[in-house]
């Protein structure tokens, strides 16, 4: 059970909340630039495996570090909203949340499925092999493979979305909202 004290309205996430956001982000926008790159390195190059690899990696990791922000989310209250945000803008940011949370999660597993069903073994970081749910399936691995692109272009609007409303809330309503995701920012 969470303590008052973790409960209580505040203008501004935790530390942990802070990091947890921008790693994530760094590591989406790292994990897309790669699926964007690496798909179009023709055949089957050392540097193209090395950049699947690292995709593989990075797409375990913001999976384990989203399942940490959801917890961290359900214990620690997200600051109040600043006064004057309609509420359609409220339902909206609530429901953009927790698509984007959704979607940390999912679009993860749908390549490790993706890679199950293509007949090769997610091994994380080089060194844990990870088990292997759904055997080798070309049919499975075709839907699998767009249902991964889709999400992840799914994934890539709301960001923008995201990001595009975080700056319409500093440079035009300038309601502190920004502010209380930025490192170092008091």
């Amino acid at each position: 059970m969470a303590s008052s004290a973790q409960l209580a309205p505040t203008t501004r996430y935790s530390a942990t909340a802070i990091g947890l956001h921008w790693l994530i982000a760094l590591l989406i926008v790292g994990g897309f630039w790669l699926g964007w790159i690496m798909t179009d390195i023709p055949g089957f190059t050392p540097t193209k495996l090395k950049y699947f690899s690292w995709h593989k990696w990075i797409g375990v990791t913001v999976f384990m570090l989203a399942a940490i922000r959801v917890l961290w989310r359900t214990t620690h209250r997200a600051p109040e909203m600043p006064e004057g945000v309609a509420p359609w803008q409220k339902a909206a940011a609530h429901v953009t949340h927790f698509v984007l949370y959704l979607l940390m999660l999912v679009i993860p597993i749908s390549g490790y499925f993706y890679s199950s069903a293509a007949g090769i073994q997610v091994v994380y970081l080089g060194i844990l092999p990870l088990p292997t749910l759904i055997g080798p399936d070309q049919a499975l691995k075709g839907t699998l493979r767009l249902v991964h692109v889709w999400l992840n272009y799914t994934l890539l609007v709301l960001v923008v979305m995201h990001v595009l409303a975080a700056l319409k809330h500093h440079f035009v309503d300038r309601d502190g909202l920004l502010g209380r995701m930025i490192p170092f920012v008091k």
